[in-house]
């Protein structure tokens, strides 16, 4: 298909033919006329001289007594020229020429280099004359080396042949210097690498020395993330930057991540933190991790202010890899990658077992009072004889499983099995494939960089046959036209095909589904070969017979082209880029009805109200924007530094969707609407279009690179407000001041490298409403009840109100920041204390009258406080180990923000309603001043229930712990904390809360992440630690995964509640000890009402969240440079890589079949938060190699 052609037109499959024909050229422009093959491990040089002169038809002529032809060598050479083998044996310096004349090798005394054996000794020194402790000095080409002492001296036996020292330290450039006999001492001052002094940080618009940085900004560097097979950048990055919040729901490939800087921004327009590629906006989850050179975040409003409005949440600034110049190189970088569950629920299977506890938990509802169903919530039947028969059949596997039912009023078969669904449903492991190649280089007037991936991931069930495959093509060039002007081309292209089998009734969870309808009694299949009602409702017969399915279709197209011109040589420039993005999902959705039995002869169906269906969604954006702007950095001397940006922005988007839908009988392999035969309903279209229109300014002043100082300022408009607040001004200042550049501080000048201090204010906009916010809007439906004209009338509905006035949410950020660098940049801190306020937010305003008709209308109402900090600390050192160095690297980061609501409309602080409650997990549904964001509301649990004398000295507890609602010993005991003799909520108000209080709060907090690395003699070592250390979680009503049967009766066993000692029995009577309450179903099921106790969060079973994840451990071995030239290769690294290997978390004590990131719900199907319903967190282990030839 065209999609992947290069631009050029050439199709991949020419490409790869052009890549082998270059790699082969290239190998043949090494072969000379005479190569030899010599493999010799300490033979005599006599011996090596007659094998040459066996292939090649040349012999040696030479003097024994320049020659000595019993020297021991070793050689090893493959198909090389004889050139090769003659230096490898009479090496430059050795005292012997050669030459080849007329079929001889000559053999004669050349220059005798100078063999030195002494001591040399010598100080290491900055540029500064300040010591450089453990800098390592070695002798090239020898393991003979030291390092240097406190006061940067050393001293070294060398004992060579033409020896030179190669001095070296972290972050310094290394010096090379020959000993000679009148030359042993050295004084050697090493300069701070470019790299480490002029470390170029991406900023709007530009780039900044990170000298000079002066706001909150922070950079990842592209070591951080390569040679990770986690299919999207946003997984690599997660806990790699303070302050840069990266979430995920489970591990599913289709699943975007939820970006945030700093925290929430916004409860009213909302806000997401503006993602940029190459100065485009784009997204997270498209781009291929390997085309990524570097990833900046913009944190506070100092260094976000030039984006305006889109950036008032902080940006994330990627930049993509360029050409490197010169020789064309090419690069392969391919993996291929085993992925596990990170859990797997721990379930009971053994059907005996299972209909104990059903039993079990229906009598302790009833306590008795009401006899058994006949059947298992319609799924299965039960009698005593049908139990009786499955003890005497479980104790004999010959006997049969399933068994002719008369005289039953659903069922014609009694089951006997033992079925894991959960086994049948998934499998142990999946795979998934990786493959980037790319091309790269160019000339000082033309350059490019192409690249492609194919990644591939197997799907995780055993039936349904689910898969993601994702296709990535970049093409970047740059021509300079002329040398004062510059085009540049950067085109992308990413495609997604996605499918997966679905439940053929609505949109359900199939792992809910597996919860509440597989039952271990029941077999898959019946004995006539119809499905069970487990298999039917489960969803398993759809996944096997592979008729009701989703599709996820995504192209994502990126092309940004831009004009730079050097109007005054590196001293003023011009730039202008224009882009279009164009992003089009396509999803289909087909259901089709299941036939299944449940006695001889029946044919039942279970599907959608409407039958058999088919559906597609169709999400297309049409995204442009264009930039112009001026750079000026006149030249004002050797103090004085001064850049000025000044520049104009416009974005417009079109947003597009369209859903179509038809019911009747659907041929899975056609999809297609003309092959149904039922109704088709009305298309339904959709969509808006925005545009922002902005001018931006940046002033940087500096003075003899210790004071420094920033003004910037954008000036928006946005279509999404009327016409008397379309436009906003935004400012924003900062100014560092690098303490350690003073003179007074010259007595520290040994050991402290920067200390530098940041302060920072500014105001930035948020326009993320509604396009047509302002506008009144009217639907027109059509009467039900009156008849006009022998017809039914259609009428408007009365419009909304729309606010008085709607203008810009504003976030104002203070920030106050310190940088310090120690111990010749070994060790470096930085760290960052914020506050940002954000006001005039789009929230509703106060109640209106219900006759006033309509609903009250939102306007610029709320107002929100966050406060945060972010800690980095890094260690980074190298030593001699074995002769050669060892490099390492320790970096630790840690971070949390709190946000309180400080106005809000709501006067009777009210927290919401009980269904909304419940569903968050404990949050209040609705905001009230004073409010921290995430607090947790519930109940105080003072154990259990000891006695009846217990139960009549305490609070009376008006819950439906049972049918008959009597309370009884082994159940949850409230605290009765306002002291009124009953537990209740009181009127659910944040005054007036009855026995509820604040227990938690279900945000993450102390967010943390650890960057270990080493590397010695090409063998690298990383390892990556991240996690949170505080955070709270209550689980939904209906978890199977958490409540099991505490829920209903018809649910999963769990191994944690399998009769062990944590939970409750009248036969132990241990109240004191056991964790889990008497066993009674019904207790945490969705009913939303103040009746069912475990439904209602409370400190008891409220579980601690934090955890900490061996996140990534990679191994790698780069091969020796020599070795490499020897197979014609540029360069060759093979890997072994671990994601989410290892997780450390209290969750587990009481919530095994939990993984701490996938507390959440599935997204793309309807659920309750926290029930943990969703596709697993994946752990995985990837072997790969990386080639450059």
């Amino acid at each position: 298909m065209n999609l992947f052609r290069l631009p050029c037109g050439i199709p991949w499959g020419g490409a790869r033919r052009l890549v082998l024909t270059l790699a082969c050229l290239f190998a043949l422009s090494g072969l000379s006329a005479q190569n030899v093959t010599l493999r010799f491990e300490r033979a005599k040089l006599k011996t090596v001289m007659d094998e040459i002169t066996r292939q090649c038809d040349l012999s040696f002529a030479y003097s024994r007594e320049v020659v000595d032809a019993d020297r021991i060598v070793s050689i090893d050479l493959k198909d090389a020229p004889i050139d090769a083998a003659l230096q490898s044996l009479f090496p430059s310096g050795n005292g012997i020429d050669y030459a080849i004349k007329n079929r001889k090798i000559l053999l004669s005394a050349g220059k005798q280099s100078l063999h030195v054996d002494t001591v040399v000794s010598g100080r290491v020194a900055d540029d500064q004359n300040r010591p450089l402790v453990g800098a390592t000095v070695v002798v090239a080409g020898t393991s003979q080396g030291t390092t240097t002492d406190l006061d940067g001296n050393f001293s070294l036996r060398v004992n060579a042949v033409d020896p030179v020292l190669k001095v070296d330290y972290l972050g310094y450039e290394p010096q090379e210097l020959r000993v000679s006999p009148s030359q042993t001492t050295f004084d050697i001052r090493l300069a701070l690498s470019s790299k480490a002094i002029d470390d170029v940080v991406v900023v709007g618009y530009g780039t900044v020395k990170r000298r000079d940085l002066v706001g909150a900004v922070d950079q990842v560097d592209r070591k951080v993330i390569e040679d990770r097979s986690t299919g999207t950048l946003a997984r690599a990055l997660q806990g790699q930057l303070p302050g840069l919040n990266i979430t995920f729901t489970d591990s599913k490939p289709t699943r975007g991540a939820s970006v945030n800087v700093r925290g929430s921004g916004s409860i009213g327009a909302g806000g997401s933190t503006l993602v940029l590629i190459d100065g485009v906006e784009g997204s997270i989850n498209a781009i291929n991790p390997q085309d990524v050179e570097s990833v900046s975040v913009l944190k506070d409003a100092s260094s976000s202010a030039v984006y305006g409005a889109r950036g008032a949440f902080g940006v994330v600034l990627i930049t993509t890899k360029s050409a490197k110049k010169g020789t064309p190189v090419i690069n392969y970088n391919g993996s291929v990658t085993i992925n596990r569950r990170t859990v797997t629920p721990d379930v009971v299977t053994d059907g005996l077992t299972w209909i104990n506890w059903w039993k079990d938990c229906y009598n302790g509802y009833y306590n008795g009072s009401k006899a058994l169903l006949n059947h298992v919530d319609s799924t299965i039947p039960y009698t005593e004889t049908i139990y009786q028969e499955l003890i005497r059949r479980s104790q004999d596997p010959s006997l049969a499983r399933t068994t002719a039912l008369s005289g039953h009023d659903q069922f014609g078969w009694a089951y006997y099995d033992s079925t894991d669904w959960h086994s049948l449903f998934y499998k142990d492991y999946n795979w998934s494939t990786e493959h980037n190649l790319s091309i790269s280089g160019g000339g000082d007037q033309a350059d490019y960089y192409i690249s492609g991936r194919f990644y591939d991931m197997d799907g995780i069930y055993k039936v349904g046959n689910d898969s993601y495959k994702k296709y990535d093509v970049r093409a970047k060039g740059t021509l300079k036209v002329r040398p004062w002007l510059r085009l540049t081309n950067n085109m992308s292209v990413s495609v997604i095909d996605a499918y997966e089998p679905k439940h053929q009734k609505n949109n359900s969870q199939i792992p809910r589904l597996i919860n509440h309808t597989a039952m271990p009694l029941s077999p898959v299949k019946n004995p006539d070969g119809t499905w069970t009602a487990a298999a039917a409702k489960s969803g398993y017969a759809a996944f096997s017979e592979g008729t009701s399915w989703r599709t996820n279709d995504y192209v994502y197209l990126r092309n940004k082209f831009d004009v730079n011109i050097d109007l005054v040589k590196d001293v003023l420039t011009a730039s202008a880029d224009y882009s279009y993005n164009y992003t089009n999902r396509k999803r289909m959705d087909a259901q089709t009805v299941i036939e299944y039995s449940k006695k001889p002869g029946e044919i039942l169906y279970e599907s959608e109200a409407a039958g058999s269906n088919l559906q597609s969604v169709e999400y297309q954006t049409r995204y442009q924007s264009a930039n112009a702007y001026l750079n000026w950095s006149p030249k004002l001397g050797d103090d004085h530094t001064f850049k000025a940006l000044a520049g104009w922005n416009i974005e417009k988007q079109k947003y597009e969707t369209l859903t179509i839908k038809r019911e009747g009988f659907v041929t899975a392999s056609k999809p297609s609407f003309g092959l149904m035969n039922g109704t088709t309903t009305d298309p339904t279209v959709g969509g808006y279009i925005w545009s922002y229109v902005g001018a931006f300014f940046r002033l940087n002043y500096g003075y003899k690179g210790k004071y420094l100082a920033e003004v910037s300022g954008r000036y928006d408009g946005s279509s999404k407000f009327p016409t008397n607040s379309k436009w906003g001004f935004f400012p924003s200042a900062s100014v560092a001041w690098r303490v350690s550049e003073e003179p007074w501080m010259k007595w520290s000048e040994e050991w402290l490298d920067n200390f530098k201090i940041r302060l920072s204010a500014g105001s930035m906009g948020n326009g993320n409403v509604d396009p047509y916010s302002y506008t009144s809007e009217m639907t027109v439906v059509t009467a039900s009840d009156i008849v006009l004209g022998g017809g039914l009338p259609s009428y408007t509905t009365v419009g909304s109100t729309v606010p008085v006035s709607l203008t810009w949410e504003k976030s104002t950020t203070y920030d106050l920041g310190l940088d310090l660098d120690f111990l010749n940049n070994r060790l470096s801190f930085s760290g960052d204390y914020y506050r940002r306020y954000t006001t005039d937010m789009y929230t509703p305003s106060i109640s209106l009258p219900s006759v006033y008709g309509t609903t009250s209308p939102k306007g610029n109402n709320a107002e929100l406080r966050t406060t945060g900090w972010e800690l980095s600390f890094t260690w980074r050192d190298s030593f001699k180990l074995g002769g050669k160095p060892f490099d390492y690297s320790i970096k630790a980061m840690v971070w949390d923000n709190r946000t309180v609501v400080t106005k809000y409309e709501n006067a009777t602080r009210s927290l919401g309603t009980l269904k909304g409650y419940i569903q968050n997990g404990g949050s209040p549904s609705d905001f009230y001043e004073g409010m921290e964001l995430g607090e947790m509301w519930g109940y105080t649990v003072a154990g259990l229930f000891r006695d009846q004398a217990d139960i009549d000295s305490s609070a009376t507890h008006d819950f439906t712990q049972a049918s008959d609602k009597v309370t009884r010993p082994g159940q949850v005991k409230i605290a009765d904390l306002d002291h009124n003799g009953n537990i209740d909520p009181g009127a659910f108000t944040a005054d007036d809360h009855g026995d509820l209080s604040i227990i938690g709060n279900i945000n993450p907090h102390y967010m943390f992440g650890v960057n270990l690395a080493a590397n010695w003699n090409g063998i690298g070592l990383s390892v990556f630690l991240q996690g949170v250390m505080k955070r709270d979680w209550y689980p939904s009503p209906d978890s199977g995964y958490f409540w099991g049967k505490y829920a209903r009766p018809f649910m999963w066993v769990l191994g944690i509640h399998n009769y062990t000692d944590d939970m409750y029995s009248e036969e132990k009577n241990n109240w004191d000890t056991a964790y889990w309450p008497r066993m009674t179903t019904y207790q945490s099921n969705s009913s939303y009402s103040w009746t069912k106790l475990l439904e209602i969060p409370n400190t008891r079973y409220k579980q601690n969240a934090a955890y900490l994840r061996v996140k990534n451990i990679q191994v790698d071995y780069t091969f020796p440079k020599a070795l490499c030239q020897k197979i014609r290769l540029g360069g060759l690294k093979i890997y072994l890589s671990g994601e989410n290997l290892f997780t450390f978390t209290p969750l587990h004590k009481y919530a095994p079949n939990f993984d701490p990131e996938a507390l959440g719900y599935d997204t793309d199907f309807s659920s309750t938060a926290g029930d943990g319903y969703t596709y697993p967190v994946l752990k995985s282990v990837t072997l790969g190699v990386n080639i450059t030839f």
